[in-house]
């Protein structure tokens, strides 16, 4: 396990993925800040209102799911695209390992863009100069940010399963957009509770647009994401288990 872990380390370490992806971060919050700054009403100019429209919801929308499942699709679809799934699941180690090991480095990278998120978003509000600044709304925004990143975690196991049956990434990102705008729209019809798609964005509370009613997820919404993480990882294994790889 720990030879598979350090071999997928080594891997993205010498990827640039990783940085690609910090700049997306970096560089998402800027668009849609400077387009509610040129609307004249964009939102009001207080840590609590920015945090509001620019923190969590930028997360479960585009951001978020696409993003999220371009890391997934890359790190399970990789092997496909640059022809080397034939040698590394014909090693003297447990196929089951490889798939630990990128589900774990899965859950850190999610994790640390997350936080970049938020550093950003206070970084970006910083700049603005906006009025009534406090801890209290980053630690709202850093708590709400994990939570929309955790539920979009939980599904991402379906995006790495068509990446290996895709073999790259071209499925598992158009299923990424579908879902996204799936996502969004049950969301705004009250279905944030029951789509593990649309839990995102309705813990976010906000799309990018006029708030929709937060609310907050019941003891069902939560079986629901994580039999769906279950579900899409034992798909995982058993194709990983099960495919020939070898030719």
């Amino acid at each position: 396990m720990l030879r598979a872990l350090k071999a997928e380390a080594l891997k993205l370490k010498r990827s640039t993925m990783p940085l690609w992806t910090a700049l997306t971060v970096v560089l998402a919050p800027s668009s849609i800040v400077l387009s509610l700054v040129s609307v004249e009403g964009g939102f009001e100019r207080t840590t609590s209102a920015y945090f509001l429209q620019v923190g969590p919801g930028l997360l479960a929308n585009y951001e978020g799911v696409m993003l999220f499942g371009l890391v997934a699709a890359y790190l399970f679809g990789r092997e496909y695209s640059e022809g080397t799934a034939k040698h590394m699941l014909t090693l003297p180690i447990r196929r089951e390992y490889f798939v630990v090991a990128k589900v774990t480095l899965l859950a850190v990278w999610v994790l640390l863009l997350t936080l970049l998120a938020v550093a950003v978003q206070v970084a970006y509000a910083a700049i603005l100069g906006l009025k009534g600044f406090a801890w209290a709304h980053v630690g709202t925004c850093l708590t709400d940010s994990l939570t929309v990143a955790l539920l979009i975690f939980l599904t991402l196991p379906i995006v790495a399963l068509l990446a290996m049956l895709g073999e790259g990434y071209l499925q598992p990102m158009i299923f990424s957009g579908v879902m996204a705008t799936a996502g969004m729209s049950l969301a705004f019809a009250g279905w944030e509770r029951w789509f593990p798609w649309a839990m995102p964005v309705g813990a976010a509370g906000i799309v990018l647009g006029p708030p929709i009613e937060v609310r907050p997820l019941v003891p069902a919404s939560w079986a629901i994401a994580f039999a769906t993480f279950a579900v899409g990882l034992a798909a995982v294994i058993w194709y990983v288990d099960n495919a020939d790889n070898t030719e």
